[in-house]
C-alpha cells in the first residue's frame, strides 16, 4: 500500500506538473501579446509626439500669419478711411461747386429765357450738376448768339 501511495503521490505531482506547464504556456502567449501590443504602443507614441510637434508648428506658422494679416488689414483700414475722408471732402466741394454754379445759372438767366423746371432727383448729385452745366452751356450759347446776331445787324 505505501507504495500505491507513493505511486498517487507522484501521479498527483505529475498532473499539478503538466497543469503548470499548461498555464506556463498561456502565460507566455499572453506575454508576447502584451510586448508586441508595446511595440505597437511605442511606435503609436512616437508617431503621436510627431504629430504634436507638427501642429506646434502649424500652430506657430497660424499665429504669425494671423499677425501678418492684422497688420495689413490695419494698413489697409487706415487707407481706406483716408480715402473715405478724401472722398468726403472731394463731394463737399463738388457740393460748393455746384451750389456755385446753379447761383451763377439762375442769377445770369435772361427774363425771356424759361429754364425747364425738371424736379431734381434727390441723391443723384451728379444729375444735378450735369442739369446745371447743361443749363449754363445753354445760356452762354444763346449769349453769344445774341452777341453775334447784334454784330451782324450793327
Amino acid at each position: 500500500m505505501t507504495g500505491n501511495m507513493g505511486m498517487m503521490i507522484e501521479l498527483v505531482v505529475v498532473g499539478l506538473l503538466a497543469v503548470t506547464i499548461g498555464y506556463c504556456t498561456v502565460l507566455d502567449r499572453r506575454l508576447r501579446a502584451i510586448r508586441q501590443d508595446e511595440q505597437v504602443m511605442r511606435k503609436t507614441v512616437v508617431e503621436l509626439g510627431a504629430a504634436t510637434e507638427r501642429a506646434e508648428r502649424a500652430i506657430d506658422a497660424l499665429r504669425n500669419t494671423l499677425g501678418d494679416c492684422d497688420r495689413t488689414l490695419g494698413e489697409r483700414l487706415r487707407v481706406a478711411e483716408r480715402y473715405a475722408a478724401d472722398l468726403e471732402e472731394q463731394i463737399r466741394s463738388g457740393d460748393d461747386v455746384l451750389n456755385r454754379i446753379s447761383r451763377i445759372v439762375s442769377s445770369t438767366q435772361l427774363p425771356s429765357e424759361t429754364v425747364p423746371a425738371e424736379a431734381p432727383r434727390a441723391g443723384s448729385r451728379i444729375s444735378q450738376t450735369l442739369a446745371a452745366a447743361q443749363a449754363l452751356a445753354a445760356q452762354t450759347q444763346a449769349r453769344s448768339l445774341e452777341k453775334a446776331h447784334k454784330e451782324n445787324v450793327a
